[in-house]
């Protein structure tokens, strides 16, 4: 692989928790920098990555490792169900698990955290997303909610999953046009039309329009790197060669 470095050229992080069967992070992340790319995005849930395992020690080693293979944490997923947020049972661990990403994400660079929250009409919602941005604020971190339908929540911000807009019948290159002024993280996946989850690329199991959705990105003036997300891909190395590749042709020399 030879990703480009520019940020016009919306550089990729390729999710790190689906390529490393078997994989330390430390291994994934020298192999990712071998291929050329400079952003990875990390998950919260992923064994060796949790923040309750991490102390400061653990978390300057993350950095450590990331700048000798010159490469950046782009963000950070939490993937918590959103009814998790207001169900008895559930929102205490939820919010403390959402707080502790974010403390993570202040340490290791300040980065994005993505996660899905309830809808604003939940009348459980007012106390704990106060506290939820409260704390980012503190921490110096961007929320990015990739919830549908989009509930703009000042200063949380958007994101877009194409292969989650697909799903649901709705258009991700529209979500780019209409929600670019809050766009926080912008993802890239491809939905088949059995539903499976994969690359971009397929030919016609594609339902993505990779390069009307890059040209949007670029024109709406998106410069951060784009979330390369292989949750429930069947072969992500594979895969993510693909979609680097399917990418990159868009970027001609």
């Amino acid at each position: 692989m030879n990703q480009m470095h520019g940020s016009s050229h919306l550089s990729l992080a390729p999710t790190l928790a689906p390529l490393a069967d078997r994989k330390t992070p430390r291994q994934v992340i020298d192999r990712l920098s071998g291929d050329g790319f400079r952003y990875v995005q990390l998950s919260a849930t992923h064994p060796g990555l949790r923040p309750r395992e991490l102390d400061q020690s653990a978390r300057r080693d993350i950095q450590s490792t990331s700048r000798r293979r010159e490469m950046v944490i782009s963000g950070i997923d939490l993937w918590i169900p959103p009814e998790h947020f207001t169900q008895d049972s559930h929102v205490d661990r939820a919010v403390q698990a959402a707080l502790d990403t974010l403390t993570l994400a202040g340490d290791l660079g300040r980065c994005a955290v993505s996660l899905s929250l309830p809808s604003p009409d939940d009348e459980h919602n007012d106390g704990f997303v106060q506290t939820l941005t409260q704390h980012a604020q503190h921490c110096g971190v961007t929320i990015a909610d990739h919830a549908l339908p989009i509930a703009l929540r000042p200063p949380i911000g958007v994101g877009i999953d194409p292969a989650q807009w697909l799903s649901a019948d709705e258009d991700p290159i529209r979500g780019v046009l209409d929600h670019a002024a809050n766009l926080v993280v912008a993802r890239l996946c491809d939905i088949s039309r059995e539903g499976q989850r994969g690359p971009v690329g397929r030919s016609s199991e594609s339902q993505l329009d990779v390069t009307a959705y890059q040209a949007t990105l670029s024109a709406c003036g998106f410069r951060r790197p784009v979330v390369v997300d292989l949750r429930k891909w069947i072969e992500p190395w594979a895969g993510l060669q693909q979609t680097e590749e399917v990418w990159r042709a868009g970027f001609p020399a």
